[in-house]
């Protein structure tokens, strides 16, 4: 029996379940190959339910960008599978053709392509909508202001339905689609979002706001945020910690470090050094994300971070685990290209992931966020769903979050 929203927001409904997805433009795919396996799993502890979603087990939903858009989907009560139709559509339809150079003159691709996408899924909903089956959480960077910005669905927040006398535009009545526009903005992708911000005593918009992708902040990996939503007090939230009282499912759109060729780098214009130092700090935050979480947590599976201190295992520098967390991710390796006459190359761990060899531009274009080629979708969808079959079983989720009617069965 699915929860109402009030069970799932309440502190007093028993243990919290928290889904943080990352941004990546199309890797979203692989994302949602992942939560194919995850929701494959939790079905079949429901005990094979075909009308099971994971809005029926996850308490809070949280994304950026490409994240933002599933979690939207997600939290609607949509299926996995359906959010995978969704994307196979919005990939050819959005990436398909440049609009612009995507540095100087004009962004890469056209946002009403995907204001159009968007629309057959969140149509004029908006975040105070009844529709929304859990809790729901969308990051986007207010760059007027500098801010970031989390609005979610939580009724008691301060900014959900401020006072009338405010002239401060309720969060409830933001719509999905302007939401996760904006924290979909990507620079040089897509244009900013403009949002209307405050309103006269006559409902005119006397301020606008300015929204780029989450990304911008540190919440392309949102999970540190999502944990501040769960305990800090401000949030009204009030979660309980503890790894018995609170988990954490955490999706990325695969690893790849951002390196580049130093002496390319210096014989390159200051604006495409610009975009690669955005693409070096995005990663940076994420790996820092991940990190912190799990030197609060002791994850079953712990993720490699770096050469310098591995995976973590063993590491809890709060002493009592603040939350059972898991990342689940794979990383994009690639190969040099290979000439007639040179040695083949040791299989890379996404090809033994998938049982076949695959080319060296094959594999780097998993990497590329906006390569919206039917064949790169398929392989993204293939490789998520085989990864996540390696983080995925019967004892994770650990079952000590099974939904009680579970059990009871």
């Amino acid at each position: 029996m699915s929860k109402t929203l009030f069970e799932h927001l309440s502190p007093d409904t028993g243990p919290k379940r928290v889904l943080a997805l990352d941004g990546g433009g199309v890797k979203g795919l692989l994302t949602l190959g992942m939560l194919k396996a995850l929701e494959d799993e939790l079905r079949a502890r429901a005990h094979g339910s075909p009308g099971f979603r994971l809005s029926d087990y996850y308490d809070l939903i949280g994304g950026t960008s490409t994240g933002a858009i599933i979690a939207s989907g997600l939290a609607l009560g949509l299926s996995v599978d359906e959010m995978i139709a969704l994307y196979q559509r919005l990939g050819p339809e959005v990436f398909g053709k440049n609009a612009g150079d995507g540095v100087f003159l004009q962004s890469k691709f056209d946002s009403k392509k995907l204001r159009r996408a968007l629309h057959s899924v969140l149509s004029t909903k908006t975040i105070g909508s009844e529709e929304l089956k859990t809790g729901l959480a969308i990051h986007a960077k207010r760059i007027d202001t500098g801010s970031a910005w989390v609005v979610t669905n939580h009724p008691l927040g301060i900014f959900y339905d401020p006072p009338a006398d405010s002239n401060i535009f309720p969060n409830k009545r933001y719509r999905l689609t302007d939401l996760v526009l904006a924290s979909a903005a990507a620079p040089t992708f897509f244009d900013e979002i403009t949002i209307d911000i405050e309103f006269d005593e006559h409902r005119r918009p006397i301020q606008k706001g300015y929204f780029v992708d989450g990304a911008v902040s540190a919440n392309n990996n949102p999970s540190m945020q999502l944990l501040m939503l769960a305990l800090e007090p401000s949030y009204k939230f009030g979660w309980k910690p503890g790894a018995d009282n609170l988990m954490m499912t955490s999706c990325g759109t695969g690893a790849r470090r951002p390196g580049v060729d130093g002496k390319s780098f210096q014989g390159l214009p200051p604006g495409l050094r610009g975009v690669h130092a955005l693409r070096a700090m995005v990663y940076d935050t994420q790996v820092q994300g991940i990190m912190m979480l799990q030197a609060l947590s002791e994850p079953k599976r712990p993720w490699h971070v770096n050469s310098e201190i591995g995976d973590m295992r063993g590491t809890c520098i709060s002493g009592v685990p603040l939350l059972d967390y898991q990342r689940i991710d794979v990383v994009l390796d690639t190969k040099p290209k290979v000439r007639r006459g040179d040695p083949v190359p040791p299989m890379t761990p996404i090809e033994r992931l998938l049982g076949r060899e695959l080319d060296a531009l094959t594999l780097e274009a998993l990497d590329q966020m906006d390569n919206g080629k039917s064949a790169n979708l398929d392989l993204l969808l293939e490789v998520g769903q085989a990864a996540g079959k390696t983080f995925v079983d019967a004892t994770y989720p650990d079952p000590k979050f099974d939904l009680p009617e579970w059990r009871g069965a």
